[in-house]
């Protein structure tokens, strides 16, 4: 009984420090810019809000022209709606049963850029 003990407990430690020191997975950090605009999906599976890139992005070896973002401030994504915006985030994949899976860019900051004029010939 006693040798037991003595070989589970560090067996147990081991485990133990072994899942606390898991590596978790990388979150792909990113920064995007393009034109603030609302959205909607039948079943509502998604967040209401999109920016339309410019340029298009390559995510995961697919081309992508508008990306949903989620961001906890509303309000905020109600006043810059329409407009030119730079937001930066975390992406990730949601799955939805009409949508498929399709990235989301989980927002952390966002802010209106001013759009540069055109140039005349």
């Amino acid at each position: 009984m006693r040798l037991s003990r003595f070989f589970v407990l560090p067996v147990a430690l081991i485990f133990c420090l072994a899942s606390s020191h898991a590596q978790k997975p990388k979150s792909d950090k990113i920064t995007i810019q393009g034109k603030l605009s609302r959205v909607m999906a039948i079943g509502a599976e998604t967040s209401g809000w999109a920016i339309e890139l410019n340029p298009v992005l390559t995510v995961h070896e697919k081309q992508i022209s508008s990306m949903e973002v989620v961001y906890v401030d509303t309000k905020k994504l109600e006043a810059l709606e329409n407009k030119t915006v730079k937001a930066t985030g975390t992406l990730s994949n949601v799955t939805g049963i009409e949508t498929g899976q399709r990235p989301v860019l989980n927002l952390t900051s966002i802010k209106q850029v001013k759009e540069k004029p055109a140039k005349e010939k």
